[in-house]
């Protein structure tokens, strides 16, 4: 038997257990509230118990006990337990365990356990978490609410892909991810209901290539008609990462934009101040992207990611209209254009599209597969 055909047996047969009703129980660590003043802050008990772990000692904390933090230095837990902070560990004794996080107004509540530790003399707050708890509540930061069940579906599949692809970002921090746009953002554990149930009911499920690598899932927020190649944005091609028509965002919010702009901060960008010719000129106020995007990735010699971004423009798919000695930009779509249109996705879902269509619609010649077996074939 040839390499292709193992290869296209091995894909069927992860298809197949990706059809099977079996959880993928994982956890991971992420770093939470970087950058927020750490120095006086409290941890609540919302549910479950826990165990608080310091140096050999124990203490048992129940719902509504907390632990207070001042100066960025000390600990206490009631009045009698006090004590100076290297780190201490917080873990949930019970199936479903939550913690709150209080920084002055806000409150932010977590799942799962929590390591406080003294890191380059500044607290840093690392919570350990079920994967898919995790996901859980990077899929509600990123689509919001009110969405059909078959999006968050795919949310959450290709934000565990996504997940489990970059474990290693932070190893040398100590932690596996962070919740920035670095990583992933994940500001708190999900309250909603159609999320923790699509989240559970794809659990274990990710998204392969052809050589069982787990994919990049990169997403944006409108493509404005039409997605990019990875090589119009990163340089580098992607085989799933093919550029296709989408009408489904045409009617989303972030499917049309303009600005306007003065022709001198327009041409500076690409002269850099120097001279310009009047032929030059001309052919800058008249760039045009009226039927593809992404036609050239260039504009006179500037790569239009650099463009979008000296400009502080929505995206890269604009044409521009001289008017007097000022510009305005005529724009479609809000992001870099490569993967998942997510307005898109919500449209085809409304319109009762299966997570499976959806994502084979934005990633070209891509497999659903389950994690679990994945890890099995690739030990064998």
């Amino acid at each position: 038997m040839s390499f292709v055909s193992v290869r296209k047996l091995i894909l069927s047969i992860l298809a197949f257990f990706a059809l099977l009703p079996f959880s993928f129980s994982k956890n991971i660590s992420v770093s939470i509230l970087g950058g927020e003043d750490l120095n006086n802050f409290s941890i609540t008990i919302k549910r479950g118990s826990y165990s608080l772990k310091l140096d050999k000692k124990v203490y048992n904390l129940s719902v509504g006990n907390r632990v207070i933090i001042e100066h960025g230095q000390y600990a206490s837990i009631g009045d009698s337990i006090r004590f100076k902070i290297t780190s201490f560990k917080m873990i949930g004794d019970d199936y479903v365990n939550h913690f709150e996080v209080s920084l002055g107004m806000r409150s932010i509540t977590y799942d799962d356990h929590l390591y406080v530790q003294m890191y380059k003399n500044q607290i840093r707050l690392i919570n350990e978490v079920d994967l898919d708890r995790y996901v859980a509540g990077v899929v509600e930061g990123e689509a919001g609410y009110n969405l059909p069940l078959e999006y968050y579906k795919l949310q959450a599949i290709l934000c565990r892909t996504y997940a489990l692809k970059n474990l290693d970002r932070h190893s040398k921090d100590g932690f596996d991810l962070c919740d920035k746009v670095h990583c992933q953002v994940y500001h708190k554990k999900c309250k909603q209901n159609d999320i923790i149930k699509a989240t559970a009911s794809t659990s274990g499920l990710v998204v392969v290539d052809h050589d069982l690598e787990l994919i990049n899932t990169t997403f944006h927020s409108n493509c404005g008609g039409q997605t990019c190649n990875s090589e119009d944005v990163w340089i580098t091609p992607v085989s799933y990462l093919r550029s296709v028509k989408d009408s489904f965002c045409h009617f989303s919010p972030h499917y049309l934009w303009e600005k306007k702009i003065s022709q001198k901060d327009f041409i500076t960008v690409f002269t850099q101040n120097k001279p310009v010719d009047s032929l030059k000129r001309q052919s800058l106020v008249s760039f045009c992207q009226d039927t593809a995007r992404c036609p050239n990735k260039n504009l006179h010699s500037i790569h239009l990611t650099k463009v979008r971004s000296a400009l502080d423009l929505k995206s890269t798919y604009f044409s521009v209209e001289k008017q007097g000695s000022n510009l305005t930009l005529y724009g479609k779509g809000f992001g870099h254009g490569v993967g998942l249109c997510q307005e898109g996705g919500m449209e085809m879902a409304r319109r009762s599209y299966s997570y499976v269509d959806i994502l084979k619609y934005y990633y070209t010649k891509v497999f659903i597969v389950n994690q679990r077996a994945l890890l099995f074939f690739k030990e064998e």
